[in-house]
């Protein structure tokens, strides 16, 4: 190795990913991507996929579907996670090429509709190796409602342009905001785009897709794109910042 300095972790390369090998005997050089390549374009994937702290380590293995006190809960909790385990095992064979996403739905907050989306993100980039990002709904509003001020870096179709380039977007909260004509048809604009070239779109809701406030187009649009995956009735987040509250103030008055 010729180029092999400490910038390397490695200690195989200049920290460029490339490695310069030359044959001792015929003195020949030739270029070979070095180890530390695929951890640096790991890193970018995990900046780019913007999945929040609290959810950054999670996985599916340690999702609790027991955690829940109804026993209906607990089934529906424990049906969620085989099919999130299925979708992720053959996410390239069966799901990937026709960009078939799953919509994971629940009236009640904190029941893990995100956390088990998530927790798929995860596994998708950590084990597939893909591009994936997390959003809201909101936040898409927002940002495109952004480029319409004159000192925006980017235009409304620049932004929708990149937002259809994610190989798997998960969509966080959709049908919170208010179902306006112009936001049927941004969304309407993005999905659309996102199922005619086969782009993977995983949802969350607090509705079933059929008693989402949108339009029509809208709603078939994702029927088409994602599995429904009914989440749990019960508000599991409530309970488990109860339960580390009392363990925080266990500590506060041990002695």
């Amino acid at each position: 190795m010729l180029n092999a300095t400490s910038k390397c972790p490695h200690g195989k390369c200049d920290g460029s990913g490339m490695m310069w090998l030359r044959n001792p005997e015929t003195l020949e050089t030739k270029a070979q991507y070095c180890t530390c390549r695929e951890q640096k374009l790991q890193n970018k994937r995990l900046a780019f996929a913007n999945i929040p702290k609290e959810f950054s380590s999670l996985t599916i293995k340690s999702f609790d579907s027991e955690i829940y006190k109804n026993k209906e809960d607990v089934m529906r909790a424990r049906i969620a996670k085989k099919q999130a385990v299925k979708y992720v095992n053959s996410f390239e064979e069966e799901f990937e090429s026709i960009g078939k996403g799953l919509y994971f739905y629940s009236a009640t907050k904190g029941s893990g509709k995100t956390r088990l989306a998530v927790s798929i993100g995860n596994a998708i980039l950590s084990t597939k190796h893909k591009q994936v990002k997390f959003v809201t709904s909101l936040d898409i509003l927002k940002e495109i409602k952004n480029t319409y001020n004159r000192e925006s870096k980017y235009t409304e179709s620049q932004l929708i342009e990149s937002i259809n380039g994610v190989q798997i977007l998960i969509v966080d909260d959709i049908g919170v905001e208010q179902p306006t004509p112009w936001v049927n048809e941004i969304l309407f604009s993005i999905f659309d785009t996102r199922m005619k070239y086969n782009r993977v779109t995983i949802f969350t809701s607090n509705c079933s897709v059929e008693n989402l406030k949108h339009d029509d187009r809208l709603r078939s649009r994702i029927f088409k794109m994602a599995i429904p995956v009914e989440m749990p009735e019960e508000d599991i987040r409530e309970k488990q910042s109860k339960d580390q509250n009392r363990e925080m103030q266990d500590l506060l008055l041990a002695e």
